[in-house]
């Protein structure tokens, strides 16, 4: 083990104060799991850690909390399983303490999800002079050594069926590989995973998403069965030709949009320089808790196409497949997902808006010029959702070819492509350095258009209120004499007649 890693967590002041908590109330505490394998790994964090007590870790969860400054709650009181949250400007970090499982601590870690989440070590041994004795009853740090993946047992993975996504998802983060043995066994016991509630579903899956290779996540997920078990809507997919836009099945385009997706997210950089900050702080942003956009971001390019299968179609006339409405269709599917695997309000509305937008750029890059006014009303309609769809145009658009993912580009680019990512690239600039800068206050007020055209307050001062708000974005008004012309020229009996 390394010195300077051990000396960093010596270092920390929630170990330093559990530590002396634990020494006051001549308890034995260990510090287990995740901390010690990172410690392992020469990449320890002083933000969250796990601890196993022999004595009452409620009491103990709650001393620290009060000692430290944060809120305790129960995570399973009946196992006795508490976690104590600390949030200071905008960071998170979390405390777990579990009671002992077993006669002692080595009966506890076999009982644990894998080998290299089953080390530990006494608490007080960071804060003597010798280097800290490792308690390692799987061999985790063989496995670690050689990047390995295991499960302690089948019964481990019975006991608890979501570690056999976490399972994909430490592989895929880590970029190590999956024990066949537990390959197999999680190929066996993959039905065991609807006993797993929507909600800690949702936070192991949106917690790969999160990290980088998440198409390698999903296709580990696939070829195990465990990802049909929880979407059955791919059903199909694998098999589904998509006709002469596309180079591959549906399934292969939806795990290749997901891995243009996260290219673009990683070259944000190099593709868009002037704009690159406001949209890393955008996909940044937590949607809710545990989800951030660029999580969710990568899901909605999963499923942009789940509406395919239920609208394809044969067109005669033009010896073609096709798929008519396929976005309506997959915004009430994606929705549905959605609210079983318990996302939020917020998070639906943005996944369902993302599905039904995500041919609306196309539409804009097959016209001979995007005009203020068009890109106006792109952002009108989605908002700042009008970001994520406009990136996610550009990965559908690159996973539909074979097209090697690469910086840069190149000026070879096939027309489409290019036009596509000209589009995308207009869309982000007018956002940030017009549309998101406008003043709120129109040229003209309500009570004005009222009194200017004699008409009553209601829908219709609405109306001319949002023809004005686009005339102005898009540039063809900036004074108010000039606004009263533009109003007096509409054909007032064609739009609200």
């Amino acid at each position: 083990m390394d010195n300077r890693e051990e000396n960093l967590l010596k270092k920390s002041k929630i170990l330093q104060v559990v530590h002396r908590l634990a020494q006051k109330r001549k308890e034995k505490v260990y510090l287990v799991g995740g901390a010690v394998r990172d410690l392992l790994l020469q990449k320890p964090s002083d933000k969250d850690f796990d601890f196993v007590t022999a004595g009452k870790t409620r009491d103990l969860a709650k001393e620290v909390a009060m000692e430290a400054g944060g809120h305790v709650f129960p995570l399973d009181e009946p196992l006795g399983t508490w976690r104590v949250v600390f949030k200071k400007r905008k960071k998170r970090s979390e405390l777990d303490f579990s009671t002992m499982l077993g006669r002692d601590i080595m009966d506890d870690l076999q009982q644990r999800d894998f080998t290299i989440n089953s080390m530990a070590i006494a608490l007080p041994d960071f804060f003597q002079a010798e280097p800290p004795n490792l308690l390692d009853p799987m061999n985790g740090l063989a496995d670690l050594r050689q990047k390995v993946l295991r499960a302690n047992s089948e019964e481990s993975l019975r006991r608890d069926p979501l570690r056999m996504l976490r399972a994909f998802r430490f592989a895929s983060t880590l970029g190590w590989q999956l024990d066949p043995a537990t390959l197999r066994l999680i190929q066996k016991n993959k039905d065991q995973i609807l006993c797993s509630a929507g909600e800690r579903i949702r936070s192991e899956f949106f917690a790969a998403l999160a990290e980088s290779q998440a198409d390698r996540f999903l296709r580990d997920l696939y070829h195990s069965g465990l990802l049909e078990k929880i979407f059955p809507e791919i059903h199909g997919w694998e098999t589904l030709d998509q006709g002469a836009y596309h180079d591959f099945p549906l399934l292969e385009h939806a795990f290749r949009t997901v891995q243009a997706a996260e290219w673009i997210l990683a070259h944000l950089q190099d593709l868009y320089p002037a704009v690159a900050i406001s949209l890393e702080h955008y996909f940044a942003q937590m949607v809710e808790e545990g989800i951030t956009r660029k999580a969710l971001f990568k899901f909605a390019a999963f499923g942009h196409d789940s509406g395919k299968p239920g609208t394809r179609s044969f067109d005669p006339d033009t010896q073609s497949i096709r798929f008519l409405d396929h976005d309506r269709q997959g915004q009430k599917i994606n929705a549905l997902i959605g609210r079983r695997m318990k996302l939020s309000k917020k998070s639906i509305r943005i996944l369902s808006e993302l599905t039904r937008q995500h041919m609306r750029l196309l539409s804009l890059a097959r016209t001979k010029e995007v005009t203020p006014r068009a890109q106006y009303r792109f952002f009108r309609d989605l908002g700042q959702e009008g970001i994520a769809a406009s990136l996610l145009a550009l990965a559908d658009k690159l996973a539909a070819k074979k097209f090697d993912l690469h910086w840069p580009l190149g000026e070879d680019l096939p027309d489409d492509l290019a036009r596509i990512k000209e589009v995308a690239e207009k869309l982000l600039h007018y956002y940030y350095e017009d549309f998101s800068l406008k003043t709120q206050k129109p040229l003209l007020s309500g009570r004005e258009i009222m009194e200017a055209f004699g008409i009553p307050q209601g829908k219709e001062v609405g109306n001319l209120l949002a023809k004005l708000r686009e005339a102005e974005i898009a540039g063809l008004v900036h004074t108010r004499e000039e606004a009263l012309k533009f109003l007096k020229n509409i054909d007032r009996s064609r739009l609200f007649g």
